[in-house]
This record gives structure tokens, C-alpha cells and sequence, in this order.
């Protein structure tokens, strides 16, 4: 009988999601006969008891599970052998704190599939994206009410769940104007949107938010075309651009004229342009709160420096020093939200989103060797790189 295991996440990281809730686990159980165990956690959203409820053993170790599921990056020390391991290693763009772990999985011969590159038909099927969005979206205006003095919001982990949070949001609606960029139109983005309508912002096109008319809250929503030209003059194409990146540059600061906040919930990587540099950021800035859901360090917005975490979720950056300070300082600053694991601030309704998404992708097809969405997401298998990711070799060298 094939084993599925869900794993204790990594105590440096503290992620409080679970891949599986205990009634899915109960469910698998029912309808695939899978045996399902849960390695035991005194941090995780669901308690072991809620898991042995549902008929779920609690476990010490997964060494007799076949497969083990977990969030985010395993702890390296404590890999298995020969194990198969669904996580978000967070290695495919060769980010240097995860070399040792991809090293450890090819050294333990352990077979590595990674949710962020589950894809069917090009497009991702595994992610958090929405509830990402949401807390993002929620953290980066509670910055913000507090940096103008305007308001002063909970933290989130004072609502139980979404339902909850979105009910005190319809009660407490923004009134005062508040200018918001949005870029992306991907699952993140849609939880930003959502969110940003629970508290009552207007969506107002490109051509009205340059005209400034508004009197309430508004967000616009970039798409690439609008903040990306190419360098020629000629004729922006989002394919050219995709394949030919150095071709283009950013224009977005001639669209921040008396922007408050913006939300990055965008895709990036470093073949693209930056949104802006370092040394834009100067006293004509007028965004007071960047909230970079995306948090690629040094990335698309220059000044995320660093992860921020959910016991401290902003700090400022000083445009007059152009160094880090603590959070709502005086003087002339960009207050920062870079919290790299958002979902965690809604742990139930996300794992209950995520999991739902595996047994329906994921779980049914953990029998079939062959299957295509499994294959193109294996990092390594038997201590080697597969082959489309060979380019990871100078990486682990």
C-alpha cells in the first residue's frame, strides 16, 4: 500500500501551513487507499489531535512513507534517502541559501518534484497565490494606515479566517483617498484586488488614474504594455518581450505622479527590467508604501533588501541615507512589506485551498510513472539533475 506523508516543516522557517488538512487526509484515505500519516508538530494550523480524529496517525518520522509532502524547503539535515519529496525547494532560480539543500537531495539520491514547477498546459496548477495576494494586499494597507496616521488595523492573525477578516473589512470601509498601483494579473493579484474591494476601493482604468479625479480609494491595475516600452520606440509585443527582454525598459515612474501605495504581484525574473532603481528614489517619490509580494531580494523593486518576517512585517528605507531603519521613522521614507510566506497569515484557509488543488492534480497520478505534469516538475531523481533542469549544474558545483 503507497504511503503519504506529511512532514513536520522546517523549524528555522516556522511555516504554520500543512499541504493536506485532516479531512482531506480522511478523504485520500477513503477514496484512493493511500495510508496517510502526519509527522507530529506543535506549531502546524491543524493540531495532531484534529489529524487523529480523522483516523490519521501521528507519527515521529515519515521513514516508511513513500511519499512526503510538504510547504516550503525541507530541512536539510533531515532528509530522507531515497525518498520522493514534493516541496517548494526554492532552487530554480539558484537561490544561494538553497544550494546546500539541492547538494543533500542529490547526495541522498532522493527524488525532488516541485510545486512551483507543476504546470499543465504552460500555466502553474500548484500555488497560494490568491491568499498571498489577500494578506499581502491587507499588510501593505495596515502599513499604511499607520505611516499617515489614517487608521489602524488589526493584525491579521486576530481573525480566524478569511470569512471573518472580510467581515470586519465590509464593516470598517476605507472613506479617505488613497492612490494604488497594482501590478500583475495573476492568482496574486486577484487576492489583492479582492481584498482591496472588501475594504471598498474603486478599480479605475489607466487613462482616470492619470487625470486624478477620484475622491475615494482607487487602485489601477498595470498590465506590461503599460510600464514596459521598447527601447527602439517601436511598438510594444508581450512575446518580443518575453523572448527578447533586453530590448525593453521600464517607464513606470512617469506613472507614480501621486501614487500612495504599490503592490507588486508580479512574476519577475533577472532577464527583465527593473519597475525602477535605487537611484530614483529620491524627494519627487510619492509611493509611501511598497508592499513587493514577489519578494525577489535586490529584484524588480530595488529596495526590497531583504524578507521581512510576520512578527516584523515592515521596515522603512531612507531615501536621504538610502539605508534600512526601523519601520514608520520620520523624515522622508518608503515604508517596505516583504514578508516572503503570506499565506501563513491565513495557514486554515490556505492549506484548505492548497490541498485541494493536490488531490486534484497531484494525488490520483502518484502511481503513474510517466505522468507528464510530475516528470516536468522533477528537479532530481536517482543523485542526478534531470534533464531540464541540467542548467542547475554550475549552480551545485
Amino acid at each position: 500500500m503507497i504511503k503519504i506523508g506529511i512532514t513536520k516543516e522546517n523549524d528555522k522557517i516556522g511555516d504554520v501551513r500543512t499541504p493536506l488538512s485532516p479531512k482531506q487526509s480522511k478523504e485520500i484515505k477513503n477514496k484512493t487507499g493511500f495510508n496517510v500519516e502526519v509527522q507530529g508538530s506543535k506549531i502546524r494550523c491543524f493540531s495532531d489531535d484534529d489529524y487523529m480524529k480523522e483516523g490519521i496517525d501521528v507519527v515521529n518520522n515519515l521513514n516508511k512513507s513513500d511519499f512526503i509532502f510538504g510547504i516550503k524547503e525541507a530541512d536539510e539535515k533531515k532528509l530522507i534517502k531515497d525518498k520522493t519529496y514534493f516541496m517548494f525547494s526554492h532552487t530554480i532560480k539558484k537561490q544561494p541559501h538553497n544550494r546546500g539543500l539541492l547538494q543533500k537531495v542529490l547526495q541522498k539520491k532522493i527524488r525532488l518534484i516541485d510545486y512551483e514547477c507543476l504546470k499543465k498546459e504552460g500555466k502553474r496548477i500548484v500555488a497560494f497565490g490568491k491568499y498571498a495576494g489577500i494578506a499581502g494586499a491587507y499588510n501593505t494597507l495596515m502599513a499604511y494606515g499607520e505611516k499617515i496616521k489614517l487608521f489602524n488595523l488589526k493584525r491579521l492573525s486576530h481573525f480566524k479566517n478569511k470569512k471573518e477578516l472580510y467581515l470586519f473589512s465590509k464593516k470598517n470601509p476605507v472613506i479617505k483617498k488613497i492612490r494604488s498601483l497594482i501590478i500583475g494579473n495573476g492568482r496574486v493579484a486577484k487576492g489583492v484586488i479582492e481584498l482591496l474591494n472588501s475594504f471598498g476601493f474603486n478599480n479605475v482604468t489607466i487613462e482616470e488614474y492619470k487625470k486624478d479625479l477620484e475622491k475615494g480609494p482607487v487602485y489601477c491595475i498595470l498590465k506590461t504594455k503599460d510600464y514596459i516600452e521598447n527601447i527602439s520606440g517601436n511598438k510594444f509585443s508581450k512575446a518580443d518581450y518575453y523572448k527578447k527582454p533586453e530590448k525593453y525598459k521600464s517607464n513606470f515612474l512617469q506613472l507614480i505622479d501621486k501614487t500612495d501605495m504599490l503592490i507588486n504581484a508580479s512574476y519577475w525574473d533577472p532577464r527583465y527590467p527593473r519597475l525602477f532603481e535605487e537611484k530614483n528614489v529620491d524627494d519627487n517619490f510619492s509611493i509611501k508604501v511598497i508592499g513587493d509580494i514577489t519578494c525577489d531580494i535586490n529584484g524588480s523593486i530595488p529596495l526590497t533588501k531583504f524578507a521581512s518576517t510576520i512578527k516584523k512585517p515592515f521596515f522603512d528605507y531612507c531615501i536621504k541615507s538610502r539605508k534600512i531603519i526601523k519601520p514608520f521613522s520620520k523624515g522622508k521614507t518608503v515604508t517596505m512589506m516583504t514578508i516572503d510566506n503570506l499565506p501563513s497569515e491565513l495557514p486554515r484557509d490556505s492549506s484548505n485551498y492548497f490541498g485541494r488543488i493536490l488531490m486534484k492534480y497531484l494525488i490520483p497520478f502518484l502511481k503513474e510513472r510517466g505522468n507528464k505534469i510530475i516528470n516536468g516538475a522533477t528537479i532530481a531523481e536517482k543523485g542526478s539533475l534531470t534533464k531540464r533542469y541540467e542548467y542547475l549544474r554550475d549552480y551545485i558545483s
